[in-house]
């Protein structure tokens, strides 16, 4: 039996999410607000998106997303036949989750974007890619229904996924990893596991249902990977990686250090695959598009003032009053997000709050330091445009672009 077949089995042996929670919840979110800050430079979908979700199992992520974005038409596929019987059946107790149209389909076939009916401003595919074969070429599938301005968000494990320590343990013990069985023993080999990596901030699992253990840590194929190879998958399928959401934390880390700048000039991309080398992730939330994010000059005195500054909305950014004068001091600003869940105080130079005012991508950087009565150092204004570039907070537009263009 192959791979994939001996997968589909697993699935449609055990639903995954079930139950009626899959209707009410799914337990986790997509941050819509990071996918179009970073993934589509700022610019927000237009009224009637058309999601796709990738790999949707009983459900859960699709009814979610019909939850934040009603006027979406979205489209759901699993190859697991009795899995979408569930979501169907599911469906059917909502009337507002009507609309969603979900699909038995191989993510792999080439006949997908004919099945799923055109492209899509957004696919998601979440903890799907890491159990079966041949990514690069669901990738490659997957980008074919991609809009040229539509994103790709990819949730994928990390080479320091809890499954891959766990595996070798249970198979030392002599349990066959390609099966499920529920045993006793095999649940305290699993939390003599928890218990050992509890340190080191990986979940604890051995409390964790049958349909989770049975896919996420048996099985025929988990593929952990690093940052770096799964970016290599996805451009071998023709995408292109824009960012991770680990990588803006651990930004923010380095950033109370004043270390941002050794970054410097790298893109949020290949930055965020260097700080995955220094800590490997447990799982990746990754976005793709058909196209490479723009790359300010970082290191020209002369075109970096030429670019245009655009708040992300990945942030709310609380400045002070406009002063009646400028002066060479430092200002109170208040920056939020509720997707990364934090809320702190920085102190800017008055110049740089003013910058922030004005970024609404219809200014250059050197017009608006043009009406100021201050002379900014091109060192000081290249290391605090590259910080806020990073945490994704600000964008910065070509020259050529329109303020509103993904």
């Amino acid at each position: 039996m192959k791979i994939s077949e001996k997968v589909r089995r697993i699935y449609d042996r055990r639903p995954y999410p079930c139950g009626a929670q899959s209707l009410k919840h799914s337990g986790w979110a997509l941050a819509l607000d990071w996918v179009d800050a970073i993934g589509r430079n700022g610019a927000q979908v237009g009224k009637t998106p058309r999601v796709l979700v990738a790999g949707c199992g009983a459900g859960a992520e699709a009814f979610d997303l019909q939850r934040r974005l009603p006027s979406a038409e979205i489209v759901a596929v699993d190859f697991s036949s009795r899995s979408i019987a569930l979501a169907k059946r599911l469906q059917r107790r909502s009337r507002k989750m009507s609309g969603i149209r979900f699909l038995t389909g191989d993510l792999g076939d080439r006949e997908l974007p004919a099945r799923v009916g055109g492209e899509f401003d957004l696919i998601t595919c979440h903890g799907v890619l890491s159990y079966i074969p041949g990514p690069s070429r669901v990738l490659k599938n997957l980008g074919r229904c991609l809009k040229p301005d539509g994103v790709l968000y990819l949730g994928v494990n990390g080479a320091a996924h809890v499954s891959t320590r766990i595996r070798h343990i249970l198979a030392i013990f002599g349990f066959d990893m390609n099966e499920y069985t529920e045993k006793s023993h095999m649940r305290d080999i699993v939390r003599l596991c928890d218990t050992v990596l509890s340190p080191e901030g990986l979940p604890s699992i051995s409390g964790a249902r049958a349909e989770f253990l049975s896919s996420d840590l048996f099985g025929p194929l988990i593929q952990n990977l690093t940052l770096a190879r799964w970016a290599e998958c996805a451009r071998r399928g023709g995408l292109h990686f824009r960012g991770s959401l680990s990588s803006i934390r651990l930004i923010r880390l380095i950033a109370g250090n004043d270390l941002v700048p050794l970054l410097m000039p790298r893109s949020r991309a290949s930055a965020g695959i260097l700080l995955e080398q220094i800590r490997p992730s447990q799982f990746h939330r990754l976005l793709f598009a058909r196209t490479s994010a723009p790359d300010p000059p970082w290191a020209s005195r002369g075109r970096l003032p030429e670019w245009r500054i655009k708040l992300t909305g990945l942030y709310r950014v609380r400045l002070p009053k406009p002063a009646r004068r400028m002066l060479d001091r430092l200002r109170k600003v208040t920056i939020s997000s509720v997707t990364l869940k934090i809320s702190s105080e920085w102190s800017m130079p008055e110049w740089e709050v003013e910058l922030l005012r004005s970024g609404d991508g219809r200014h250059q950087v050197a017009s608006l330091l043009r009406k100021m009565p201050l002379s900014v150092p091109f060192a000081d204004l290249r290391k605090q445009l590259f910080l806020l570039y990073q945490l994704g907070i600000i964008n910065l537009l070509h020259p050529g672009t329109a303020p509103g263009a993904y």
